[in-house]
């Protein structure tokens, strides 16, 4: 009998530490708004043909969660850290928590796709933007040495029966943007100089208030 007991607490000792393993694991690789590291995948991204690194981090400031998006670079021999601007407030007027996938590699290039939490409607507010998502593009411009933004894509919903897309193309200068509301669909583009050479430095809320303006013909 005793010989059972002591089989049985030594398994059970065993399972404990097995699951606290698992879960020091999970809490390092989960993504959701909690995660302060998420694990780093290489890739090549400078043009050196050495691996770099790049991962999401999560930084509480005030109680508030944010994110960056974290660029171990061997042609500069730096880690980049470029924030992950929540634009809630700039397409809804609140604030509203978000959410950061982790990155998608491709081509030499990054995106990383960010959702928002739906708000709570408020009585003599109308069109705000349900489904909210964002994705960006990144990649590495060689002669320069820096970290361009070549791509960003904006999609949003106001009802069941409403879906909005803009995209633009920093390398072209071009946008496009649809809508489709009630099966009745509309078109735009354009082009605009300052669409073009679009760096990490100028990725900031006075640039992307300018790009609120474009596309809104659909609306």
């Amino acid at each position: 009998m005793f010989k059972n007991n002591l089989s049985l607490v030594i398994i059970l000792l065993i399972f404990g530490i097995s699951c606290k393993k698992n879960n020091i694991s999970t809490i390092y690789t989960k993504n959701n708004i909690d995660t302060l590291f998420e694990q780093p995948k290489n890739l090549y991204f400078d043009g050196d043909n050495i691996i770099d690194t790049v991962k999401i981090r999560s930084k509480s400031v005030e109680k508030v969660q944010n994110f960056e998006l974290l660029l171990h670079l061997s042609t500069l021999g730096q880690i980049i850290e470029i924030p992950i601007i929540n634009n809630s407030i700039l397409y809804n007027n609140n604030y509203s928590v978000y959410y950061v996938s982790d990155p998608i590699i491709s081509d030499e290039n990054i995106q990383i796709r960010i959702d928002y939490a739906d708000q709570v409607t408020k009585l003599n507010i109308s069109g705000e933007k349900k489904n909210l998502i964002e994705k960006i593009k990144y990649r590495f411009d060689v002669k320069n040495r820096k970290i361009q933004i070549i791509g960003y894509e904006l999609s949003y919903n106001k009802n069941k029966n409403s879906n909005y897309k803009k995209s633009f193309n920093f390398i072209t200068g071009k946008y496009y943007s649809s809508s489709d509301v009630n099966g009745i669909k509309k078109d735009g583009s354009g082009w605009s100089m300052e669409l073009e050479n679009i760096y990490i430095k100028t990725w900031d809320s006075k640039f992307l208030s300018k790009l609120l303006m474009y596309g809104n013909e659909v609306e």
